[in-house]
């Protein structure tokens, strides 16, 4: 009760200044809570009533405003950096996709060389002798031009 004994005897005083001085700054109307600004607001016109609650309500539209645009930019920084993350991890896919195509093109190629010599055994016979060099040959250049393209 001793705030609000001080706060009365603060408006009275500010009422005594003269009519276009300010009831209460904008600290003080923005921190009342809405009993304690109808109990400041007492004994006044219905104008200047009016007038006060106008510019607290001002204030507060200025303080949610100000809130939000905070609130957007941190969020539009957070997004940013989710956007990078994901970028970095498409890449990283991109280059595993890009060695596992690799890969698989070298695979393709010794399967194909097997198969080739699997048909040459087949066409002439266990008996005949195939240079198995050459089969190996052909698998190592396959992985040799995976190693080195």
């Amino acid at each position: 009760m001793a705030a609000d004994g001080l706060s009365s005897k603060a408006l009275k005083v500010k009422r005594e200044l003269g009519e276009n001085t300010p009831l209460l700054s904008d600290e003080e109307l923005m921190g009342l809570s809405v009993r304690e600004l109808n109990h400041h607001l007492r004994g006044l016109s219905k104008e200047e009533v009016a007038r006060l609650k106008q510019r607290r309500r001002t204030l507060k539209n200025r303080g949610y405003a100000a809130s939000c645009r905070v609130k957007r930019v941190c969020q539009k920084e957070e997004l940013q950096k989710q956007k990078m993350e994901l970028e970095w991890e498409v890449d990283k896919l991109a280059r595993e996709n890009a060695a596992m195509r690799l890969e698989l093109d070298t695979l393709r190629g010794k399967y194909e060389a097997l198969q080739g010599f699997a048909r040459t055994v087949a066409t002439h016979g266990p008996a005949t002798k195939v240079a198995t060099a050459s089969v190996i040959t052909i698998v190592k250049s396959g992985t040799n031009q995976a190693a080195y393209s």
